[in-house]
C-alpha cells in the first residue's frame, strides 16, 4: 500500500512538472514577483514571505549587531537551533530536535569536508569560516533531501559569502574568553573584465580552562576510591584562515560569469588534562597515600583543509543556469602522550614518593583524510507568469582514508585503511503561482547511492494568503540519510585518559528515513508581527551506538534502532516600538521520543524560551545597535537526568564615524555553569573594525 501511495505521488508530481516543461516551447514569460528577501530553501531566488518552508536569514548587519566575531555566534538567536557543546572539541548543531548528522551544513551551496562522526559532522565548518566574509547566514527548519539530498532531513544552513563587487576593504580585531584574532578583507575592485576579492583570519584560541573533579568512595568497605583534581583545557592553540575568490565577467547579452574560490586552512592545537589518581585506603578513613594512573596527559592536533571550487553561470530572458565543481580536503592529525605509573609500586604518600622510577610514556595517534568533489548543474526555466521550473543533477564522491578504518590497536603504528562512497541525482521543482493566494512548490530527487542504491524523495508546500498581511504555510516530505563511512567501516581503538575505547562500524546498516510535515500561520500587521508552526517527523532506521553485548570495558559499535519520533511547536511574536525598538519572543516546544522504548531523545530540551530586547538607531554613519536576551531552557535530557537552567547575554556594535566601529558582547552574564552539559559560565567578547 505505501509502495503504492509513493508511486502515485511521484507520477503526479512528474506529470505536472513535464506539462510544465512541454509548456515553454509556445512561452516566453518573466519570473515569477519574488520580492527582495532571498532564501535557498527552493534553491532559487524566493522571498520569505511566500516560501513555504520555514526559513530565517541573518544577515552582515544581523551579525554586526550580535557583536559576533565567529558563526556560532552569529547563529544564537536563529529560531529553533540548538547550539551545545558536544563534549571538550566540539559543538552539536540541532534543528527541530534532529540531531547534528542531520544538519546539511554548506558555504555557498557546498558540501565541505569535516569530521565523520554523529555529534560533530561538518560542524567545524562554521569555525573554519572568517565572519567578516560573510554576506548571510540562510536556515531552512525541516527536511530537504528532496533538493539536496542525503544529511538534510534536519534543515540546511547555507552560508552565503561575500561577492567581489567593487573596491575597498576592512581589518579588524577582537579579543574575548575563548580567543584572540586578527582579520581582512580586502576587495580589489574590476580591473578590466576581472574582479578579485580575499580575506583571511588569524586567530588565537585561548587555553580555557574547565574545572573537573570527580570522586568514587565505597561507603562499605573504603576499599580503593579513584579522583580527577584539577582542570582540562580545551583546545587551544592557533588557526589560519584564508579565502580568495574571483570572478570574470564576459560582459555579454546573457550576463555569463566565471567565478573561482580557493580556500586554505590551518590548525595547531593542543589541549591538557588532569591528573588521574587512585586513593589507597590501610584501614583508616580519610586515606593516607596516593597512586597516580595518568599524569602530565596531553594531546596535540594537527589539521590542514584545502578547496578549491569553478563555476560557469548565465541568464537569459527565459533561463538562469549554472554549471560548478569543486572539491575540498581535510587532513588531521592528533598525537596523544600520557605519564603512566605501574601499579605495582608507584605508590605516593603525603610524605614523598616511593618507589617512584616505574613511569612509562603510553602515546597514541590518530590520522585521517576527507575529501569530497562534486559536480552539480542547475537550470531555471520561466514559464510564463505562472510557473519556474527548475531541475539539476549532481554526481558526488566522498573518501575517507584514516586510522580509525585499519585493524591495528592503539599506538604508535597504526596502518590506515580507505573507503568512498559514490553517488549521482537529479532533480526537480516547480514554483507554481496557482493564483492570487495560493503558492504551490512540489519537488523531486532521484538519488543513486553506490552502497545502498536508489532513492526517491518527494516533498510539497504551499503558501496560502488568506490577505495581505497572513499566510498559511504547510509542507509534506520524505528525509533520507545514508550511513556514513565511518558508520559503516570504523574499526577505532584510540586511548582515552586511562582506558581505550573501542567503536566498530557495521556494513549491514541500513538507511535513515523520514516522514515529515508542518503547518502554520504567520502574519504581520502594523507594528505586530508573529508566527506559530506545528512539525511532525517521523524517523526509522535511526542509526547510534551501543555498547556491544557481553563486552568487556569500553566497546561499542553502530546498529539501526527502533523508529523515533519528534514534533514540536515554534512560536514567534514581537513588535516594534516606533524606529528603534524591538520586543521580540520565541517559544519552541519539543517532544523526541524513541517510539519503542517511550523514552526521550538524549541531548535535546522539551522547551526553549528566547526573550529580546532590541535597539537600533539606523543610523550607518555614527550609529548604535544592541541586543539583550534571555534563554531559558527547560527539561534538557542527559544521560536519563533532567537539567533546567537560564542565560541572559548582550551584545552591541556602535559605529564610530564611516569608517571605524567596535563591537562585543557578554554571553551567559550571571556565570550560570552546568558542568554535565559544558555550560561553562560567563564568556565575553569585544572587537574594533576599520573599514574604506
Amino acid at each position: 500500500m505505501k509502495r503504492t501511495q509513493r508511486l502515485a505521488v511521484f507520477a503526479a508530481l512528474t506529470a505536472t512538472l513535464m506539462g510544465n516543461v512541454a509548456a515553454a516551447a509556445d512561452n516566453e514569460g518573466n519570473r515569477l514577483d519574488t520580492g527582495e528577501i532571498l532564501v535557498t530553501a527552493s534553491r532559487t531566488e524566493e522571498t520569505l514571505k511566500a516560501e513555504p518552508q520555514a526559513a530565517e536569514v541573518i544577515t552582515a548587519k544581523d551579525i554586526r549587531r550580535m557583536g559576533a566575531d565567529d558563526v556560532l555566534t552569529a547563529l544564537a538567536l536563529a529560531n529553533n537551533l540548538n547550539l551545545s557543546k558536544a563534549g571538550m572539541t566540539g559543538t552539536s548543531v540541532q534543528i527541530r530536535g534532529m540531531s547534528t548528522n542531520h544538519t546539511l551544513i554548506l558555504v555557498d551551496g557546498k558540501r565541505y569536508s569535516g569530521e565523520d562522526a554523529s555529534n560533530t559532522t561538518n560542524v567545524y565548518a562554521l569555525q573554519r569560516l572568517n565572519v567578516s566574509d560573510i554576506d548571510r547566514i540562510e536556515i531552512v527548519r525541516g527536511p530537504s533531501s528532496s533538493l539536496y539530498g542525503s544529511d538534510a532531513m534536519g534543515g540546511v544552513i547555507n552560508i552565503i559569502t561575500k561577492v567581489p563587487k567593487e573596491a575597498g576593504g576592512r581589518v579588524g580585531v577582537s579579543t574575548g574568553t575563548l580567543h584572540t584574532s586578527e582579520y581582512f578583507n580586502f576587495d580589489f575592485g574590476k580591473h578590466g573584465r576581472w574582479t578579485t576579492s580575499i580575506d583571511g583570519r588569524l586567530e588565537r584560541r585561548r587555553p580555557y580552562n574547565r574545572y573537573t573533579y570527580t570522586e568514587t568512595i565505597s561507603p562499605m568497605t573504603h576499599a580503593v576510591s579513584s579522583i580527577t583534581d584539577g582542570y582540562t583545557r580545551s583546545m587551544y592553540g592557533m588557526r589560519k584562515l584564508f579565502h580568495l575568490a574571483s570572478q570574470y565577467d564576459f560582459e555579454n547579452a546573457n550576463k555569463n560569469k566565471l567565478r573561482f574560490d580557493i580556500d586554505y586552512g590551518k590548525e595547531n592545537f593542543r589541549s591538557d588534562f588532569p591528573d588521574t589518581r587512585s586513593r589507597i585506603f590501610t584501614g583508616t578513613f580519610p586515606p593516607v597515600a596516593w597512586r597516580f594512573t595518568n599524569k602530565n596527559k596531553k594531546e596535540w592536533y594537527d589539521n590542514e583543509q584545502r578547496g578549491f571550487s569553478v563555476e560557469y553561470s548565465g541568464k537569459t530572458k527565459r533561463n538562469e543556469y549554472k554549471v560548478r565543481s569543486y572539491y575540498n580536503k581535510l587532513k588531521k592529525y592528533s598525537h596523544l602522550f600520557n605519564e603512566r605509573v605501574l601499579p605495582a609500586g608507584s605508590v605516593i604518600t603525603p610524605m614523598g614518593p616511593i618507589n617512584y622510577n616505574l613511569q612509562y610514556p603510553k602515546e597514541d595517534m590518530d590520522s585521517a583524510k576527507y575529501s569530497t568533489w562534486v559536480t552539480e548543474a542547475q537550470n531555471t526555466m520561466y514559464i510564463g507568469d505562472k510557473h519556474n521550473l527548475t531541475f539539476g543533477g549532481e554526481y558526488r564522491t566522498v573518501k575517507y582514508t584514516g586510522t580509525r578504518l585499519g585493524d591495528s590497536v592503539s599506538g604508535m603504528s597504526k596502518d590506515k585503511k580507505s573507503h568512498h562512497i559514490d553517488s549521482y541525482a537529479a532533480y526537480i521543482q516547480d514554483q507554481w503561482q496557482v493564483n492570487d493566494k495560493l503558492y504551490l512548490i512540489p519537488s523531486l530527487r532521484f538519488e543513486h547511492n553506490s552502497q545502498f542504491g536508489s532513492e526517491v524523495t518527494p516533498k510539497v508546500g504551499l503558501t496560502y494568503n488568506f490577505n495581505p498581511h497572513w499566510r498559511f504555510k504547510a509542507n509534506w516530505g520524505y528525509g533520507y540519510k545514508a550511513p556514513t563511512i565511518s558508520e559503516l567501516y570504523m574499526r577505532m581503538h584510540r586511548a582515552m585518559g586511562v582506558t581505550t575505547v573501542n567503536i566498530y562500524g557495521n556494513p549491514d546498516l541500513d538507511p535513515e528515513k523520514s516522514r515529515s510535515f508542518d503547518f502554520g500561520v504567520e502574519g504581520n500587521k502594523g507594528d505586530w508581527f508573529g508566527k506559530v508552526t506545528y512539525f511532525n517527523n517521523k524517523v526509522s532506521n535511526l542509526i547510534t551506538t551501543e555498547r556491544i553485548p557481553g563486552s568487556t570495558g569500553v566497546q561499542y559499535h553502530y546498529v539501526n534502532i527502533d523508529d523515533a519520533q519528534i514534533n514540536g511547536v515554534e512560536a514567534e511574536v514581537g513588535r516594534h516600538f516606533g524606529k528603534r525598538w524591538t520586543v521580540k519572543l520565541t517559544h519552541n516546544w519539543l517532544d523526541a521520543t524513541d517510539k519503542h522504548s517511550h523514552e526521550r531523545l538524549n541531548g535535546r530540551a522539551r522547551a526553549t524560551t528566547t526573550a529580546q530586547l532590541i535597539y537600533d538607531d539606523n543610523n550607518k554613519q555614527t550609529g548604535f545597535s544592541a541586543i539583550l536576551w534571555d534563554q531559558f531552557a527547560q527539561d534538557y535530557r542527559y544521560d536519563g537526568d533532567d537539567y533546567t537552567y537560564n542565560t541572559v547575554n548582550f551584545s552591541f556594535n556602535k559605529q564610530l564615524n564611516e569608517a571605524f566601529s567596535i563591537y562585543g558582547g557578554v554571553d551567559n552574564i550571571f556565570n550560570k555553569k552546568v558542568d554535565d552539559l559544558y555550560v561553562d559560565g560567563r564568556m565575553w567578547r569585544v572587537g574594533a573594525e576599520w573599514k574604506w
